[in-house]
């Protein structure tokens, strides 16, 4: 048998079997009404496996992270020079690494 070199030690949330949660779980999502904490749900009633709505993403970001691109402060949307983003893509994606979660 040969010698391996011992590796970091693995991380309690790996350990437990549970990945992090998502940061937008704090705050109810605007598109499925999933309660603080909930997952968001499918309209069938199904509770996803993926991250949140990006409905509940934007809001979070929104309401927890003022944007390094456009400037606004916290719970007012973003915009670019003045006019106010497309309901698709409501957030800078600076906006989204600020509130604690990678890029869209």
């Amino acid at each position: 048998m040969t010698d391996r070199p011992r590796s970091a030690p693995m991380p309690a949330a790996l350990r437990a079997g549970r990945p992090p949660r998502h940061p937008a779980l704090t705050i109810r999502c605007p598109h499925c009404t999933a309660a603080e904490g909930a997952r968001c749900t499918t309209r069938s009633g199904r509770v996803t496996k993926t991250d949140p709505h990006p409905a509940r993403q934007a809001a979070h970001a929104i309401a927890t992270a003022v944007c390094p691109t456009c400037q606004v402060g916290l719970g007012t949307p973003c915009h670019d020079n003045g006019i106010q983003r497309p309901d698709s893509n409501p957030v800078h994606n600076a906006r989204y690494t600020e509130a604690g979660r990678p890029a869209a």
